[in-house]
């Protein structure tokens, strides 16, 4: 969770000095300073923000785990992928081979196992 702080000071010249300080944060809980307000005022309320903060925590690990699993799921997706594009360019050069083109059979291998490994090193950028 990110958390601003700012602070300001001015001193002038007589030597008087005025400083404000102030936080901000997205977190979803409250402090404990903003809790013993809340039930200075409200007491019902603290119970219902720490109920709620506890139902926001299960719902956010919840979307965790299944972002978590997606990932998993489209990196898995495409390393088959690759591993099925680079089986078949090696079958299509070897069938190619066989079948007397032999410069064919060089250029499917070396296309596709090549541009595999472009997209290998690439990949990051």
């Amino acid at each position: 969770m990110a958390t601003k702080n700012t602070q300001v000071k001015a001193k002038n010249s007589v030597g008087n000095e005025f400083s404000l300080s102030h936080s901000q944060t997205d977190s979803p809980i409250i402090d404990v300073n903003g809790l013993e307000r809340l039930n200075s005022f409200r007491p019902d309320l603290v119970d219902f923000v720490i109920k709620e903060t506890g139902e926001e925590a299960k719902n956010r690990r919840k979307r965790e785990v299944k972002i978590d699993w997606f990932t998993f799921i489209e990196r898995m997706g495409a390393l088959l992928l690759a591993a099925g594009m680079a089986v078949g360019g090696i079958f299509g050069s070897i069938y190619a081979a066989m079948n007397g083109y032999e410069k064919l059979s060089w250029i499917i291998a070396s296309t596709c196992i090549g541009s595999l490994a472009i997209a290998f090193l690439k990949r990051n950028r």
